[in-house]
């Protein structure tokens, strides 16, 4: 199991702008075939971040699901609106989790 992690803080008082950011980008996600993304809240820490995590069974498709989104033209003009909607003061991050392996 992979999971990919978009970190992200929405500016304050367009939260639910950023809402519907995801929702828009994850219905162009479900029309090009790509995975959807989970947004979670983060619940102490910085006010307004969010963490756009996303689901696949290895890296290899991981690989190929970015490869698709990148690739799509509607995908990635949705996604370069999230500068509309994120605080300028901080830089989207993110990181990847890959299941722990059971070592020799």
């Amino acid at each position: 199991m992979v999971r990919h992690r978009l970190h992200f803080v929405v500016a304050l008082g367009r939260y639910n702008e950023g809402v519907q950011w995801v929702r828009e980008m994850n219905e162009a996600c479900r029309k090009s075939g790509c995975v959807e993304g989970r947004l979670w809240a983060i619940g102490f820490g910085n006010t307004n971040e969010c963490v756009l995590e996303y689901e696949y069974p290895d890296i290899a498709t991981m690989d190929s699901d970015v490869t698709k989104f990148q690739s799509t033209a509607e995908t990635m003009a949705i996604f370069r609106r999230g500068t509309q909607v994120r605080a300028p003061e901080h830089w989207p991050w993110d990181e990847l989790l890959v299941e722990a392996p059971l070592l020799a």
